[in-house]
């Protein structure tokens, strides 16, 4: 049977993983739209350029749309090159990988915390797996502004016990009543301290 450190540190592990989930799939969203224009241009730049190409030979236009050929290539060899050497899609699959990780990061921290017969063992090898995933977490999303961070927080909050909103547990703060503020962890303002 654990003891109530054990269940809190596995009840935080559990919300970390959620919140990393939630970094991810953003980063996800923005490598897949970056990677889907740049492959949508790819295809549909030699198609739309062809056609006129091919209905101008012979004509005053043909050395206009030659031109512009010229440039659209140039500007799909860039974009290319972009690609490449910013990894977008490597990056989309690593966030795609770590996000499938802390999924069962969550799962498992969910199993142990429902389990009446978990020893001290199984949470420390637990532990172990769980900074190898924060570790990689870290250096995945160190790029990540805190802006970022911090709205990731809030959903997590909005989402950690469906039906009820999980207040931040450091200013109090409701999710789903976001005001801008001073809190470092939600990016919220704290709630005042009633004082008689």
């Amino acid at each position: 049977m654990l003891n109530e450190r054990d269940l809190d540190t596995i009840r935080q592990d559990k919300f970390n993983a959620l919140v990393a989930i939630e970094l991810h799939r953003k980063e996800i969203r923005k490598l897949q739209q970056k990677n889907q224009l740049i492959d949508s241009l790819t295809l549909a730049v030699p198609v739309f350029y062809l056609i006129p190409r091919l209905l101008a030979k012979g004509t005053f236009l043909a050395s206009f749309i030659d031109g512009i050929g010229e440039i659209l290539a140039g500007i799909l060899l860039v974009l290319a090159i972009l690609k490449l050497t910013n990894k977008w899609q490597e990056r989309e699959i690593r966030h795609t990988t770590m996000s499938r990780r802390n999924r069962d990061i969550f799962y498992e921290a969910d199993r142990l915390l429902k389990s009446q017969t978990a020893s001290r063992e199984v949470v420390e090898q637990f532990q172990r797996r769980v900074i190898d995933v924060d570790n990689e977490d870290e250096t995945l999303l160190s790029n990540l502004k805190e802006v970022d961070r911090q709205k990731g927080y809030r959903e997590v909050l909005k989402k950690f016990i469906p039906g009820t909103s999980t207040p931040c547990p450091q200013c109090g703060a409701d999710p789903w009543k976001f005001t801008p503020g001073t809190c470092q962890l939600c990016g919220g303002t704290p709630v005042q301290q009633k004082t008689n």
